[in-house]
């Protein structure tokens, strides 16, 4: 791509959000004073790792012509002309590895963090979150293996292989996998910090767990020292559903701020449609940003085409049962909960909250239910 054509790519997109902006308000001079007075001067949302095309929805919100803190990992757009600044916070080695749920009740400036929804439901009741919109609808969490080491087709393979399986330290998933006795605890090593390294020096030989929309890909085209093809299993198929990368607020700012999400999460729902149907500017912006950050974590234009194009293909990103994206399935979430309880029974986790409803965890109340991405039978 040259210079020329990426300066043409960039000022479309500019273009196409003042549009969207526009179009989910009736338009851009009414837009302005509306969500600036409900949200005030600047929205702060913390994501869980560097920028990646899964985090698309709230960098398309902010733009392609926003300003970045390389030291801090900080992105910093205008949602279209409404005078209101989003920053985006980086995660992963700029909090210390914390989920963003520990981060709201630390740094009070944060407004949103990603919560995926089985964090909320284990830490409901010492560390409460209320999910708003979830551009999401299925995570890209997989477990990976070089097949020529592993012998793996199911997930219950993994226990039997006695393969170490190398994974981030707090993730629920891994507990679930462990409940139905497809890991064992043994196998488990929580010292993950997102580098391929050991990967790579085991030669695949361990299992260890990635996005479906980006190590695939990486491992194979991008990762020199590795270079070939990986299998995968996508947590997903083992019947583990909950909500990934939800936008999540605590209790008394989603009641205290319900006049601003009621404005904010239709353009969230809108961002991620836009994405959807035009990737490569967005795209274009997360290359440019962690080119700058000059980190173990990569991307490049064939990287995050490969992820964009996955997340349409695996319908990571697709409505709900109905015509709408971003809304909570409640019968779908409690499934979850009622899932993860006895398992921190068992493991004496005193941190989630008894008797638990999934309304307790999230909420459709800001969703336009209007907005979805384009298909037969949808107006």
């Amino acid at each position: 791509m040259t210079k020329r054509r990426r300066f043409a790519v960039l000022g479309a997109a500019t273009a196409a959000c003042a549009v969207g902006i526009a179009g989910a308000y009736g338009s851009g001079r009414a837009a302005a004073p509306s969500l600036k007075s409900v949200c005030g001067d600047k929205i702060v949302v913390q994501t869980d790792w560097f920028p990646e095309p899964e985090h698309a929805a709230v960098y398309q919100l902010a733009g392609t012509n926003g300003s970045f803190d390389k030291g801090k990992g900080r992105y910093t757009g205008t949602i279209g002309k409404t005078g209101v600044k989003l920053e985006i916070r980086a995660g992963g080695p700029f909090t210390g590895f914390q989920q963003p749920i520990s981060q709201l009740y630390q740094d009070s400036s944060i407004t949103l963090g990603f919560v995926n929804s089985d964090e909320a439901v284990r830490s409901s009741r010492t560390l409460p979150t209320v999910a708003i919109v979830s551009p999401l609808e299925f995570s890209p969490q997989i477990l990976m293996w070089n097949p020529q080491k592993l012998n793996i087709k199911r997930f219950q393979d993994i226990a039997n292989s006695n393969a170490k399986v190398l994974v981030f330290e707090g993730g629920v998933w891994v507990e679930y996998l462990e409940s139905r006795g497809w890991i064992r605890k043994s196998q488990v090593d929580t010292s993950y910090d997102g580098s391929p390294s050991r990967f790579i020096t085991s030669d695949g030989a361990i299992v260890q767990q990635a996005f479906v929309t980006s190590e695939p890909y990486d491992y194979e085209h991008v990762i020199s020292q590795y270079g070939k093809p990986v299998s995968y299993l996508l947590v997903r198929n083992s019947g583990y559903v909950p909500y990934p990368e939800a936008l999540a607020a605590k209790p008394d700012v989603v009641r205290k701020m319900r006049p601003c999400f009621k404005q904010l999460v239709p353009l969230v729902q809108k961002a991620e449609v836009d994405y959807m149907a035009n990737p490569k500017p967005t795209n274009a912006k997360l290359v440019d940003i962690v080119t700058q950050l000059n980190t173990f974590w990569k991307l490049t234009p064939g990287g995050v085409a490969y992820n964009a194009a996955t997340q349409k293909k695996l319908k990571l990103v697709q409505d709900g049962p109905d015509c709408t994206l971003g809304n909570f399935s409640m019968k779908r979430l409690q499934g979850v909960v009622n899932q993860l309880l006895p398992i921190y029974k068992a493991d004496n986790v005193d941190t989630f909250k008894d008797g638990l409803k999934a309304s307790d965890v999230a909420t459709n109340e800001f969703i336009d239910p209007k907005i979805g991405l384009p298909k037969a039978g949808c107006k």
